[in-house]
């Protein structure tokens, strides 16, 4: 397999010959493979580029690209990838750090994967076997572990352990679903970016523990800014994410669907028939030593199927919008609709006469009542939406 290391520089001067040293090393380790150094620098003013030109001299397999200015990380990284697989016909690429940080060490494993047919392959710092450097101060130690827990948190069970990590590699198959995403970004952005559309995308996060290490010389150029740009790219991709979900769809109709019940419950059924009690309903009712209230059941249960109707016409539009029913099967499954919530019916039911017992009558304790049987009404509904009303796998 064609491998390329792609390391983006921008005033490394100092540290580029001591990692192309380094990589040329490990590539010896692996003689059945074809390795490649690619460098893309940003337009350095210290000679960075002037310097690869040099070791290209005595390295066939180092190659150069220089923007004509500096873009940002995600922009540098794009282009070379693009450069790496249809230029240079790469079967795989690795994103490496200039100054070393990233272990060249490590390599060998990230191959191993890829020989046994991975498509993504992930440095973390986070596993046993992994770290970060001592001498980091405390708050550059908080901002990686506290960065990296917070996206773990809102995405859970991707299988990544460091979101943050830079130190990956992936193949052609890969990166043809996420160029298109990740070229904007950059600093921690963009290795969370890079990392976040690989899990979006379905594709399996193998991860390779490697210990982070301080550059040698000159100056990170992570400042804070870039933790906070991270923060709120991954909190607007994680709303983004839960919206275009068919769950999250659900819970949007669901949500349209108990507001339109609140509303016609306080504007209309709860002054007909709680205030005026238009049908003479008595306000108590005793049935086997349970106590009932049919003003607030009746007037609850219309509310609801106003409900229902409401949130059964924007799951078939948008939520279901891939099953979507018409004609005489739409009248058919909306029947059927309301015997698959009638569980979540009697929940909001059964939870609004047990408060009501406990707590008493009020319009305010009502709606109260009402929003705590609807959310766990909520979960009952999705799952029997999926199985059996619009029938998705």
């Amino acid at each position: 397999m064609k491998f390329v290391v792609i390391t983006p520089t921008y005033n490394e001067n100092e540290n580029i010959k001591k990692t192309v040293e380094a990589l040329q090393k490990v590539f010896k380790t692996m003689p059945s493979h074809e390795f490649h150094i690619l460098v893309t620098d940003g337009n350095s003013p210290d000679g960075t580029a002037n310097s690869v030109r040099e070791l290209i001299k005595q390295d066939s397999n180092l190659h150069l690209l220089v923007e004509k200015e500096k873009r940002g990380l995600g922009a540098a990284y794009k282009d070379a990838m693009n450069f790496a697989f249809e230029t240079m016909k790469a079967d795989v690429v690795i994103t490496f750090d200039a100054d070393l940080s990233h272990d060249p060490k490590v390599i060998p494993s990230f191959v191993k994967y890829f020989e046994e047919g991975e498509n993504y392959v992930c440095g973390t710092r986070y596993k046993k076997g992994g770290g970060i450097p001592k001498e980091w101060g405390i708050h550059r130690k908080l901002l990686s572990s506290l960065g990296n827990l917070y996206v773990r948190t809102i995405y859970f069970g991707s299988g990544l352990t460091d979101f943050t990590s830079g130190y990956k590699a992936f193949n052609k198959k890969v990166y043809d679903v996420i160029k298109d995403k990740i070229g904007s970004h950059g600093g921690y952005t963009f290795a969370i970016s890079s990392n976040l559309e690989c899990i979006r995308n379905g594709f399996k996060a193998v991860e390779v523990p490697y210990h982070f290490t301080e550059r040698e010389f000159g100056k990170s150029k992570m400042g804070t800014e870039y933790f906070f740009k991270a923060f709120a790219f991954v909190t607007k991709a994680r709303i983004a994410d839960f919206i275009n979900s068919r769950f999250g769809k659900v819970f949007i109709g669901g949500g349209a669907g108990a507001l339109s019940q609140l509303i016609f419950y306080g504007l209309i059924f709860y002054p007909l028939i709680e205030v005026s009690n238009i049908f003479s309903l008595p306000t108590n009712i005793e049935v086997y030593g349970f106590i009932l209230h049919p003003q607030f059941l009746l007037s609850q249960l219309l509310g609801i199927e106003v409900g229902v109707a409401v949130s059964f016409l924007i799951n078939n539009h948008w939520a279901f919008g891939d099953k979507k029913l018409e004609g005489l099967m739409f009248f058919r499954r909306y029947i059927k609709n309301n015997f698959v919530v009638s569980g979540a019916i009697l929940i909001q039911l059964f939870i609004g006469q047990v408060l009501i017992l406990s707590f008493g009558f009020g319009l305010f304790r009502n709606y109260l009542y009402q929003i705590v049987g609807i959310l766990f009404g909520l979960i009952w509904n999705f799952y029997f939406y999926k199985k059996i009303i619009w029938k998705v796998k």
